[in-house]
């Protein structure tokens, strides 16, 4: 029989064979756009640190002023991101000490709990009271004093009642100071890093079409109201409820948005303390270090900080829901509060974003049922057994049912708001089983290829998984390189099981249920983090753990230094943040802001993308109604086709767009053409440059301006082929030399 020193070389052996291996093959594959080797990354940084790389053959770019000078005017963002954590922590501390009063967790862990809980209910106070039309601060501001009452009172119920400790303690095992140094030494800068990268202007197309439009929208008419024109402000909305958070304090919607970017930043660092907490607790202080680590500073950690989605959030609430779940049996006496605080964990990811369903509350459910028969089967003695036997499932129960209750209490506000605007509680899904008043067929029809994977291909699976563990370029090679070894240790830690098969799943779900856009992986990365952290218990010997620390800190340098290219996203620094907004604002749009007069009103057609917009605008997203076609057309041709329609007479299409006070449209022909490309969204055949030509000859509108313009040779084969098959598409390319991509048409005046 093997000796057991004999099975540990065997599995280090085995582990530094696979971990050599995979890191040779990521760092000498392409990255995605640029198509750039990462070897040739390496070479780069080698010539930085021997000062040999700084001659270059172009001029360099002009960039805007820098300098710790501008930090001035950060502070006050920072500032009132810190009152908004203040408020958060204190709804999550009065939520902590009403379930789990007296109970002693890690410093860690209560912070996770108090700040994580408290966020979700800081967004859901700004959602009533956004709907009650009273989006000020006062309104955000007495609630939390009304839970610090009743934290307080509960505290001084309570003060002698006898601390709680957990059933099992976690095996205390040798730490090392170096490890905790070194750690300490990435992660603390790290940090500052993020967080001064969160105080970045706005340059991604989602951001500005929904994810910050909607709050500006919200905070400028003082009220949450419905949106018929963009559809996505009806998803569950937990983080832009920050974002709307932020603009209500900064008393400004452009600074507001920056102050909740550094909340949503807070997000990535909560994380990293969920990951050092559960590692801590289950795994070992030391790989409690490595995996916090490694989730820090892999590239998604910044580039989701520097853009405002909610995965953000959702990659938070999975590791956090996930570490209450692993507790919910271990404190006797404190079973029903850590499952309702677990359902309220899992509750916000929903509320984040409808995929939390799947990816967060019914894996967390599961781990509580597991957790369950665990403790159940582990009875020591036989009476205890045969009690055990006799109750069943009945111990389930009750705490099924409280975390049942904690994900209603945060699901159910956005689930009522829909239903009582729409009449389908998860609009705009579901359309088949709950209809939905502002929604149709052919919408539903656009909108489900749009939003799933275009095959489910089963041997096409390694080429999914390769695609996010080695070709995307914001992965980290620790991820998958440490963590695939930790399956050796499935027998040997109790909770690595748990972590493995939530991976499992996560994957199987992103390939299966989602358009398996690269983002909608990331919240799997604390789990991979984990998993990788676990992989220093693999062998004790000096020279496995030598070797182990020697590749993270290698590849955690090299990922530092990545995240300070322009490839993980825009990051000011201490760039001037007035120059930096005005870089990030599309030419046109600054045009519009600088030349368009005062009583101007604009009616976008095709562009949806607006929140730097400074003037009035109406406009509508790719899956709304076409507000130009509804305002134009002629309502008998409803039952053409939509390309066939006729307009209404000039003098009723001057009225109408009197009516709405517009004094300008803007067509947008580039994005026009994108959402016509074969395997995109599809965009409405009405919308044709001889309709335009039309109402100029009609003297409702007046010639065209180019604002923006782009080669005809740069074009495609299909993009050619597109625009050639519009009616009129001539107008658009005079002389075949140059596209119009944005027109804006001034409307004649009376």
């Amino acid at each position: 029989m093997p000796r057991k020193a004999d099975i540990s070389l065997i599995l280090a052996i085995t582990a530094a064979v696979w971990i050599s291996g995979f890191l040779w093959f990521f760092f000498t594959r392409l990255i995605e756009d640029p198509n750039l080797l990462r070897s040739e990354l390496w070479s780069m940084m080698a010539d930085e640190v021997l000062g040999i790389g700084g001659a270059t053959s172009d001029p360099p770019r002009p960039t805007p002023p820098s300098g710790i000078r501008f930090l001035s005017q950060r502070l006050p963002l920072f500032g009132w991101a810190a009152v908004m954590l203040v408020l958060a922590a204190a709804h999550g501390d009065a939520v902590y000490v009403l379930l789990l009063h007296r109970c002693r967790l890690f410093w860690t862990e209560q912070i996770v709990i108090r700040l994580g809980i408290g966020l979700g209910i800081l967004s859901t106070v700004t959602l009533c009271g956004g709907l009650a039309g009273q989006l000020n601060r006062r309104t955000m501001i007495v609630p939390a004093l009304a839970s610090v009452t009743v934290s307080c009172f509960i505290r001084w119920k309570s003060k002698r009642e006898t601390p709680v400790q957990l059933t099992t303690l976690p095996r205390e095992q040798q730490s090392s100071r170096i490890i905790t140094i070194l750690a300490l030494l990435f992660i603390l800068p790290f940090c500052v890093y993020v967080l001064l990268g969160a105080v970045s202007p706005p340059t991604d197309f989602d951001v500005r079409e929904y994810h910050l439009q909607g709050p500006k929208e919200w905070f400028q008419q003082g009220q949450i109201v419905f949106l018929p024109h963009n559809v996505y402000t009806s998803f569950p909305f937990l983080t832009e409820m920050l974002s709307l958070t932020g603009m209500i304090f900064a008393a400004d919607w452009w600074h507001g948005a920056l102050v909740g970017q550094v909340v949503l930043s807070s997000f990535q660092i909560l994380s990293t303390l969920s990951v050092f907490s559960i590692a801590h607790r289950w795994i070992s202080k030391d790989g409690a270090w490595l995996a916090a680590l490694i989730f820090m500073t892999t590239p998604w950690t910044l580039r989701i900080s520097l853009i405002a989605y909610a995965e953000g959030a959702l990659t938070f609430y999975l590791i956090a829901a996930s570490m209450c779940a692993l507790l919910v049996w271990q404190i006797p006496g404190r079973t029903i509060g850590l499952s309702i605080i677990t359902g309220l964990m899992a509750g916000a990811s929903m509320a984040s974003k409808y995929t939390g369903l799947i990816s967060v509350i019914l894996p967390t459910a599961a781990v509580i049922a597991v957790q369950f028969i665990k403790s159940r089967n582990a009875s020591r003695t036989d009476a205890e057994l045969r009690q055990r036997a006799a109750n069943g499932w009945r111990p389930l129960l009750l705490p099924a049912a409280a975390f049942s209750l904690g994900v209603a209490a945060m699901t159910a506000p956005w689930l009522v708001k829909n239903f009582a605007e729409t009449g389908n509680p998860v609009y705009p899904l579901a359309y088949s089983v709950f209809g939905g008043s502002e929604w149709s067929p052919e919408m539903d029809a656009r909108w489900k290829p749009a939003h799933a994977a275009s095959e489910h291909n089963l041997s096409r699976i390694p080429e999914h998984i390769l695609g996010a563990a080695v070709y995307n370029k914001w992965t980290s090679g620790l991820l998958f390189a440490l963590a695939v070894p930790a399956v050796l240790l499935w027998r040997r830690n109790k909770a690595l099981p748990v972590i493995l098969c939530l991976i499992v799943w996560g994957f199987a779900t992103w390939w299966a249920f989602t358009h398996r856009i690269d983002r909608f992986w990331i919240p799997l990365i604390p789990l991979l983090s984990l998993a990788a952290g676990a992989t220093w218990l693999i062998s004790t010997s000096r020279v496995w753990k030598s070797f182990l620390l020697t590749v993270i800190v290698v590849v955690t340098m090299f990922n530092v230094r990545f995240c300070g290219l322009a490839l993980v996203g825009y990051h000011v620094g201490l760039m001037d943040l007035d120059a930096a907004r005005q870089q990030t604002i599309r030419s046109d749009i600054r045009l519009l802001n600088e030349s368009l007069p005062a009583s101007a009103k604009v009616l976008m057609v095709g562009e949806a993308e607006v929140f730097d917009a400074t003037f009035p605008l109406v406009y509508n997203t790719v899956f709304d109604d076409c507000l130009f076609e509804e305002w134009t057309t002629l309502p008998r041709d409803n039952q053409r086709p939509v390309t066939e329609r006729r307009m209404l007479p000039p003098e009723k299409i001057r009225a109408a767009l009197r009516m709405r006070r517009i004094t300008h449209i803007v067509v947008n022909w580039g994005e026009i053409l994108r959402y016509r490309m074969p395997g995109s969204y599809g965009f409405t055949g009405y919308v044709q440059p001889s309709r335009f030509a039309e109402l100029v000859n009609q003297n409702v509108l007046k010639r065209s301006r180019s604002l923006l313009v782009r080669p005809w040779q740069d074009f495609s084969d299909t993009e050619c082929r597109i625009v050639a098959s519009w009616s009129g598409y001539e107008q658009l390319v005079p002389n075949n030399s140059s596209f119009s991509v944005v027109e804006l048409y001034e409307v004649v005046t009376p």
